[in-house]
This record gives structure tokens, sequence and C-alpha cells, in this order.
């Protein structure tokens, strides 16, 4: 295990999927979810947060809790984590409303990226914009860089691009996945882990190490076998 700590932390349908074929279709919200979602989002010092799930959401997930924002203090942690959007390709609006919330905020890009968007000096006021080479991230430097300021614990909260690249990365040291009692179907509708795949012999193993139920939610706590 590194000396980051990188957890994902997602939820899914009994049938596999992260959201509906119309990410923005409403859904009623998930309290227990959430605050599951928010306690393990507290322990973090940095969210790893995919450019589709952001422009999708809008915004970041912030810590609310009295609870565990004083949680925080006593661990020497800022108020909210800092939050990263991955975006090779800088496809972001300035208008989004994560650009605007009461945090830190890093962007990790390429230079590809940063020299065809036409809203990065915009962007650059807004965030610190982190080349991470031509054409595709290079989560070695990524790393690098997070260790060098003094971070320890990642969370990773998709989407399945996001999740994707960081285990083909070898970057995950466990997973919290909650499993939601319903079925969304959908041949296009997006799951945890996209990317290209894995074929059995070379697919990443799992050993569990924790179940909880509350109510007909399920959540699974896995560690990755390395």
């Amino acid at each position: 295990m590194s000396a980051i700590q990188t957890t994902v932390v997602l939820a899914m349908t009994a049938d596999g999927k992260i959201s509906a074929v119309d990410p923005k279709a409403p859904r009623e919200p998930d309290v227990v979810d959430q605050a599951h979602l928010e306690y393990q989002a507290s322990l973090a010092d940095l969210l790893l947060v995919g450019a589709g799930t952001i422009r999708a959401e809008g915004g970041t997930f912030t810590i609310r809790d009295p609870e565990l924002l004083a949680a925080r203090e006593v661990r020497g942690q800022s108020p909210q984590p800092i939050t990263c959007v991955v975006s090779a390709s800088l496809n972001l609006s300035p208008d989004l409303p994560f650009l605007s919330q009461d945090i830190e905020r890093w962007i990790f890009t390429t230079r590809t990226g940063l020299q065809r968007s036409s809203d990065t000096t915009t962007l650059q006021k807004l965030a610190e914009l982190i080349d991470l080479g031509d054409t595709d991230l290079d989560w070695d430097r990524a790393y690098t860089l997070i260790a060098e300021r003094g971070l320890h614990k990642v969370v990773a909260l998709g989407g399945g691009s996001l999740t994707a690249a960081l285990v083909q990365a070898g970057r995950i040291d466990d997973w919290w996945l909650t499993i939601w009692p319903v079925i969304y179907g959908g041949k296009h509708a997006p799951s945890p882990v996209e990317g290209e795949g894995f074929v059995p012999n070379t697919a990443p193993h799992l050993q569990l190490i924790e179940t909880r139920q509350v109510g007909s939610d399920l959540f699974l706590h896995y560690r990755t076998v390395k």
C-alpha cells in the first residue's frame, strides 16, 4: 500500500448502474447513502471527480455535518477537502457552480487541453490547472504532486472513466460500494468502471473486508488485492 491511501466511494443499482440513461433525471435522495458518502468524504485530503460527473452534477460534495467538520479540525485538515476535477480535454464551462464553491479547486488536465480550450485563461483564475502530460494524464506524476503537497488520503467519487483510469494505474487501495435496491437497466447507462475493460486472467481482484446493511441499502467494503 502506498503512502497515499486511495479509496473509491460510489453507489450503484442492483444491476450495476451508477446513473440512469439520462444522468440528469430526477431521483429521490438516499439519506442513508448520503450520510455514508459524507463520512467517507470527510476523511479525505483530496477528492477526485471526473469531468463528466461534475458537468452532470454542477457542484462537488461538501462536508456539512458539524461533528465531521470538528473531527477534520482535530486531525489538522482544512474544513473542506480539496476537490480535483479530472479533465484531459479541459472541457469545463467557467459557469459551473463548482467553480464558485468555497473550496480549494484543482483541475488535472493535459498540455493539449490547456492549448485547445477557449476558456483556459478564465479557468486559471478559478482553479489551479495542473498539466499532467501532452495528451494523456500521467498518474505517476499526479501522485508525486499529491505527495509533495503533503496529502495522504484521496477519495475518488467517479465516474466510470476516472475509476477505470485509477484501476489501470494501480492506484486504488480500497472500495466502498453502496448497492441501491433498484434496477435502472439500459445498455447505455454508465457503470462504475468503464474504459476498455479487463479479461478475466488480468482483472483486478478484491477482498471483502466489511459489510453493512441499513434497510435495503447494502454497503460493501473491499480491499484491492495487490
